[in-house]
């Protein structure tokens, strides 16, 4: 890997920006379209030339550990004895398949992913906890965290150097629950088996806190991106469910991560007006996507006035746009978001998600492109 020496450090940037909550320049990061987080990407030819160019300009947020919260790509859910567990992968019909067997004290429990050729994300077809009774197993089962994984954090850190700021992701006590069983099954038994619910939450979060503790005291950070909030966003849930499941649960993460001196991004796309005051309450230090009508339910300038200096905005360009789009309409969006913000808030442009597909098609290689450099043009860069 080469890539050309910095004339200023955009981690210093970054970090004084956390710190400060500067409104002075807004800088701008891909969502994960880069050589660090996706190392994927930095092999596969179609995202050379995007990859040379954002190594240039981009304020990395280098994400590290999965983001998926489902059992076997997690280390919060680690089976501990190794014979408690058993992992098959094969390919078939373009895919490569995990299936997964939990042996449990009170019986097996079983789950199967794929993840199709060409696309880097991972289809869950049939999840840990399908019954009643997978809860009673699930519950039984002693999982163990995996130890964190220092020399590979160290390694991508080093790489990183002055680009920008190391990013660990992190599911939270509902994701991980979430995750673990059909949503549709998560909702009924909210109402027809509470207990089991808050059970299941209870048990996660125990696991979660060591496993961030022992994260923190090994120096991961300094930015932990927190996901799963909008699992219980309104108006699919009510705000007193999402304080119960969510806020009750978040709080006393974010306070261990702040503790150590390190941040909070936290995750959560779609409608986000009744549950902003919760986002403050809970003290996070930067939220993303921001996303405007009709994806989310306040515009970024109504959100900006909400959150004052107290909460970094990152958004709000929607990956659809960037895939679809022409750069015109891009520049156009990057624009009316810096102008949207206004320096009523602390600003990062970023996209809504990143692609996944390879090889990247090229309008979104274009467009991607194109935001950078707009975000250049009407973001501009601190002034040191």
């Amino acid at each position: 890997m080469s890539v050309p020496e910095l004339q200023t450090s955009r981690r210093a940037d970054l970090s004084t920006l956390l710190r400060e909550r500067r409104l002075d320049y807004v800088p701008a990061t891909t969502y994960g379209v880069d050589r660090y987080s996706h190392p994927w990407m930095a092999l596969d030819p179609s995202f050379q030339r995007l990859l040379a160019y954002t190594d240039r300009r981009e304020h990395i947020f280098a994400l590290h550990l999965s983001y998926y919260a489902s059992f076997g790509c997690t280390g919060v859910l680690g089976a501990g004895d190794p014979g408690m567990l058993q992992q098959h992968t094969y390919r078939g019909g373009a895919a490569t398949h995990y299936e997964y067997t939990l042996r449990t004290p009170r019986g097996d429990l079983t789950a199967h992913y794929t993840e199709n050729d060409g696309v880097h994300t991972l289809w869950r077809h049939n999840l840990l906890i399908k019954t009643d009774e997978d809860i009673d197993r699930f519950l039984s089962m002693q999982f163990v965290p995996e130890p964190p994984p220092i020399q590979v954090f160290e390694q991508t850190r080093r790489a990183l150097g002055e680009r920008g700021l190391m990013e660990v992701e992190l599911p939270d006590a509902l994701c991980l629950v979430v995750e673990n069983m059909s949503y549709e099954d998560f909702m009924v038994r909210t109402l027809q088996a509470p207990a089991q619910i808050d059970a299941l939450l209870a048990r996660m979060s125990e696991l979660l806190l060591g496993y961030v503790e022992s994260l923190l005291r090994a120096g991961f950070g300094p930015v932990f991106r927190i996901f799963g909030p909008e699992y219980a966003a309104p108006p699919v849930m009510s705000p007193a469910f999402f304080r119960k499941a969510v806020v009750a649960y978040d709080r006393p993460l974010i306070d261990l991560i702040h503790r150590y001196g390190a941040f909070v991004r936290y995750h959560c796309h779609g409608p986000i007006a009744r549950i902003l005051d919760d986002f403050l309450m809970l003290g996070v230090d930067m939220t993303d996507p921001c996303e405007a009508p009709p994806s989310g339910d306040i515009t970024l300038r109504q959100l900006a006035d909400r959150a004052g200096h107290n909460l970094i905005l990152m958004g709000n360009i929607q990956l659809d746009d960037l895939e679809r789009a022409e750069p015109q309409k891009i520049e156009r969006l990057v624009a009316e978001a810096v102008e949207a913000v206004g320096g009523r808030a602390p600003f990062i442009l970023c996209p809504t998600a990143f692609p996944f597909s390879s090889p990247l098609p090229e309008r979104t290689e274009r467009n991607l492109l194109q935001f950078m450099a707009a975000a250049e043009k009407y973001g501009g860069r601190a002034v040191e």
